[in-house]
């Protein structure tokens, strides 16, 4: 059973705006990436991310939200964090197609 939360994109633009020290990852290809973005997101391919992972263990209690483009790849990143012992991850449920918040 995974402890990583999906949630709506009103519930995303909340964690945005009152969590100050959130960090927003973007899990599609590098060209999706830079056709539209949550802004401050940064990214990492789904596919490259076991080779990142080390690189972000000091962000393992800090509260993660993880986006793709539907909400598939993101759960999947969700569950290699998590199996990592990152502890609070929030997976954007419908992806970016279905976020209305303000994108860069």
């Amino acid at each position: 059973m995974s402890s990583f939360k999906s949630i709506s994109s009103v519930q995303a633009e909340n964690l945005i705006k009152d969590c100050k020290d959130l960090m927003i990852i973007d899990v599609r290809r590098y060209s999706e990436f830079k056709e539209n973005k949550i802004p401050n997101a940064i990214n990492i391919p789904v596919e490259e991310l076991e080779w990142e992972i080390e690189d972000l263990k000091e962000n393992k209690d800090k509260p993660i939200l993880v986006y793709c483009k539907a909400g598939h790849k993101s759960a999947l990143a969700c569950e290699m964090l998590e199996e990592e012992g990152f502890t609070k991850l929030y997976n954007l449920g419908q992806g970016i197609l279905g976020y209305n918040g303000i994108l860069e």
